[in-house]
């Protein structure tokens, strides 16, 4: 049902270019409104709208006058004018790429560049000896709000990442089947070295072209700046990476971190180098700037071009499209608060699912089902048709079986996702080569529906080889790469190997520190893991120091009471009571128990498990009046949550009995908390 007012639309989405806004409207599912004719705007609104509906959110789209910052603030602050209820920004389009922004990730053209900060490049002061930018930018121009830094720091973790990339590439596939010039380009992908100018080698002997004078060598002329780097012969030797064009859909990455704004196009290679090393950016554009204190906004940006000389047009409307695909996934976890610009039947489904009667559960399932069996028939009909006419091993089809595949896996029909994974990495053994990424890909995949139905050993191999093909194309320390070895350790992990996983998980962990950072949400996984590696071969005093050193690390990165923080405490009292640290052991279940309260609240079965932990630290340290006292509590406790004859409830009250026994015939006891 079309919104009744303005005042329904909490998203808006600005592009700065008629093609960025052209790949965003084609992923509507609806248009209420072109052009302000139904919803108008207030007077003094300059700005252009289109109103329509991505998924369930109401979306207003917002086209600028021109590029640049200025433009983009005007259009900002004008859109509050008559969008009172605006909550989030998109800033949607394309941008240009930093390539390697650390040792080991690397910028392709396609992938999408997200924002959690903006450096803006080029404020600052002019001195005479050059101008020098000011160094506290992100504080000057601001962050996102907590709402947005608490989504983006949950998009930061690995599966997170690789749920959001499915999403984005079957926003991606949908948006390509509508309009045939969101496609891949097909062109290589091809980066120069950086001091190397897209220019004339030689003057022309039509034209007098002052490209290889010596005594001004950055200077290209304006032909050479209208040529393609084919046609104007561009030296081959100078090319340090390329990458082959292809149509395959599973090319496009997703990078969240910091991007460049400035009312310049950054076209030169050593600037942009010069700038990553020093500000830490993975991308430059125009825009973002002027939009961030004007609106909390999250940047949204395809990668065209390298910002070097060597800029091209080509893959502007594939870069666009990724990034209009990127934009309706985060829209896919993007909540507005309070039921502004949710459709009806979104927001009683947001109350079921805040709800924990198993009927509303059940709602909830039933109506995402739907959906995913809408899609997989999608897929299904579009991967049979085109094995009958592209013929089986054509990367288009291969592309559309992974998206099937991937429908079906995240329908938990994993025996059919193993199917079709093993289908499409036979043939892209055959098309791409064996250690190709995206054959990797698949077989990764192949790997996750295996480990699903508990098939542990098979998993194993299939990680194994993962990661090995992974090393040679990736490198050791590539995200993907750690990821496969991760789930490498979890399969040996499940199959009790637990020497193996060890060894594993501390190659992990090593590998994280190193690539993410010691205290990232990641890194502290692997390091729990590790301990849990330790712990069931009885290495409790290398499990204490580890789960101590997560527990340490959770509590920074996530807060004391998360529940991962609570659940390394809760391993970190075990590793003690196992070392007869009792009295430490009763400290940290005590603390675990003050969070769970807090968390899980009085009464709820894991908050009673601990505080008959506490208890038992208690007994073991012949505390037993105090012991008996606690055993009582959570006895009390569990005969309400569980029922008188759960055997929880009676173990507790056997505990109780024989510390009240143990009391009275020893006479000792404690002060009380």
């Amino acid at each position: 049902m079309r919104p009744k007012s303005r005042k329904d639309f909490a998203i808006a989405i600005i592009c700065a270019l008629p093609m960025e806004a052209d790949a965003v409207e084609a992923l509507f599912d609806e248009t209420y409104d072109r052009l302000g004719r139904l919803y108008g705007k207030q007077p003094g609104d300059t700005n252009a709208y289109i109103n329509g509906r991505m998924d369930k959110h109401n979306v207003v789209l917002c086209y600028m006058p021109g590029m640049g910052k200025e433009s983009a603030a005007s259009v900002a602050s004008t859109l509050r004018i008559s969008y009172t209820e605006i909550q989030l920004a998109l800033v949607v389009g394309i941008c240009g790429g930093a390539p390697s922004p650390s040792p080991n990730r690397q910028i392709y053209l396609g992938d999408v560049v997200i924002s959690d900060s903006v450096v803006a490049y080029d404020f600052g002061r002019q001195y005479p000896g050059g101008f020098r930018r000011k160094r506290d930018v992100k504080d000057t121009l601001g962050r996102p709000n907590q709402e947005i830094r608490t989504l983006l720091a949950g998009l930061h973790a690995n599966r997170s990442q690789i749920e959001f990339q499915q999403q984005m590439l079957l926003n991606l596939y949908t948006l390509q089947q509508r309009e045939t010039r969101w496609k891949h380009p097909g062109f290589e992908d091809i980066l120069f070295d950086a001091s190397y100018l897209h220019k004339h080698d030689a003057p022309s002997p039509y034209s007098r072209c002052g490209c290889s004078t010596d005594t001004s060598p950055y200077d290209i002329c304006d032909e050479a700046l209208e040529m393609e780097c084919q046609d104007l012969k561009c030296d081959k030797n100078q090319i340090i990476r390329r990458r082959g064009g292809t149509t395959t859909l599973a090319e496009a990455s997703v990078h969240i971190g910091k991007v460049a704004s400035a009312d310049t196009v950054m076209k030169s290679g050593e600037h942009r180098d010069a700038i990553t090393r020093e500000e830490r950016v993975l991308g430059f554009e125009m825009e973002a700037a002027g939009v961030w204190n004007n609106i909390a906004c999250i940047i949204v940006k395809g990668v065209c071009d390298y910002a070097d000389s060597h800029k091209s047009k080509v893959w502007q409307c594939y870069a666009a499209a990724t990034g209009a695909s990127a934009a309706m996934a985060f829209l896919g976890y993007w909540r507005p608060v309070g039921n502004n610009g949710i459709i009806d039947d979104e927001i009683v489904s947001s109350q079921c699912m805040s709800l924990s009667h198993p009927a509303n559960d059940e709602n909830t399932r039933r109506q995402r089902t739907a959906r995913e069996n809408k899609s997989k028939a999608n897929f299904y009909h579009l991967s049979e048709g085109q094995k009958q006419t592209l013929g089986e091993d054509l990367k288009d089809t291969l592309s559309s079986l992974h998206l099937r595949g991937m429908a079906l896996y995240n329908q938990a029909k994993y025996a059919e996702a193993e199917d079709i994974h093993r289908q499409v990495w036979e043939g892209q053994k055959e098309t791409l080569g064996e250690y190709h990424e995206y054959t990797l890909l698949s077989l990764y995949w192949l790997g996750q529906a295996l480990y699903k139905q508990a098939k542990y050993a098979e998993a194993e191999d299939i990680h194994r080889q993962v990661w090995e093909g992974q090393k040679q194309t990736l490198g050791e320390y590539h995200e993907y790469t750690l990821l496969s070895l991760y789930w490498l350790g979890q399969a040996l992990y499940k199959q009790a190997k637990y020497a193996e996983a060890e060894d594993i998980h501390r190659q992990v962990w090593e590998g994280q520190k190193q690539t993410l950072g010691e205290y990232h949400e990641n890194t502290l996984l692997s390091l729990y893991w590790l301990g849990q590696a330790l712990y069931n071969q009885a290495k409790y005093a290398e499990a204490e120091d580890i789960y101590r050193q997560v527990w340490e690390g959770q509590k920074q990165t996530l807060g004391e009471y998360h529940e991962h923080t609570l659940l390394s405490l809760y391993w970190l009292g075990q590793a003690l009571d196992h070392q007869a640290k009792y009295a430490e052991a009763e400290v940290a279940f005590y603390q675990l128990w003050e969070g769970r309260k807090q968390t899980m609240g009085k009464y709820h079965k894991d908050t009673l498990s601990s505080l008959h932990w506490v208890g038992q630290a208690l007994y073991d340290q012949e505390e037993y009046a105090m012991a008996a006292k606690i055993y009582r509590d959570a006895w009390k406790g569990r005969k309400r949550a569980l029922g008188e004859n759960h055997e929880d409830t009676l173990l507790s009250l056997n505990q109780m009995k024989d510390a009240l026994s143990k009391s009275s015939a020893s006479g000792k006891k404690r002060k009380p908390r």
